[in-house]
C-alpha cells in the first residue's frame, strides 16, 4: 500500500521517515489499510515505524529520501 506524508510525498513499506512530533527516524515496516479508502488511510493511525511504539498517521510523517 502506498500513501502520502504531510508534504504529499509518496511513502510505502520500506520508506525512511521522520516522525514530526518527536524528530525520531525509522523505516516504515507496515501500513495497515484493510477496508479503508485512501483518505481514511492518510488520516488514521495506520503506519508502523521500526523502532517506535504504536502506529502513526501518515500526515505525522516526513519522508527522508527515496528507498
Amino acid at each position: 500500500m502506498m500513501t502520502y506524508d504531510r508534504n504529499r510525498n509518496a511513502i510505502t513499506t520500506g520508506s525512511r521517515v521522520m516522525i514530526s512530533g518527536t524528530g525520531r527516524t525509522g523505516v516504515i515496516k507496515a501500513i495497515h489499510s484493510e477496508g479503508l479508502d485512501a483518505a481514511q488511510v492518510r488520516r488514521s493511525k495506520t503506519v508502523e515505524v521500526e523502532g517506535s511504539e504504536g502506529r502513526y498517521e501518515p500526515i505525522e510523517l516526513i519522508r527522508l529520501g527515496m528507498h
